[in-house]
């Protein structure tokens, strides 16, 4: 597995969510290789829904170990937190707005 094997994969991923596409990601996390593994978890983070899905299956069937996919489903968790912070003030002010 190389780093261009896992940007074909991570391509695919981010079009389609093809679960083939998502699973090679899942390997590129166990590589031995640290760029394989930067890339797999990048590709992965953008596709944050389906990945985090992707991520617990793995970790429920034994594919992937915490120590694996644990920075990767924290840094989706952190994305998913901003938005969430960033969405609600965007409301806050709309509504501060309304009331002028």
């Amino acid at each position: 597995m190389d780093a261009n094997y896992m940007l074909a994969c991570g391509i695919v991923w981010r079009k389609t969510a093809d679960p083939e596409a998502g699973w090679e990601l899942i390997d590129g996390l166990k590589s031995g290789d640290v760029s394989v593994r930067t890339i797999a978890k990048a590709l992965l983070l953008e596709n944050s829904q389906d990945s985090m899905l992707l991520l617990e299956c793995a970790l429920k069937t034994g594919e992937l170990i915490p120590e694996a996919a644990g920075p990767c489903m924290a840094e989706i968790i952190r994305g998913q937190r901003a938005n969430d912070s960033e969405n609600l003030r965007t409301r806050r002010d709309l509504f501060d707005a309304a009331l002028w």
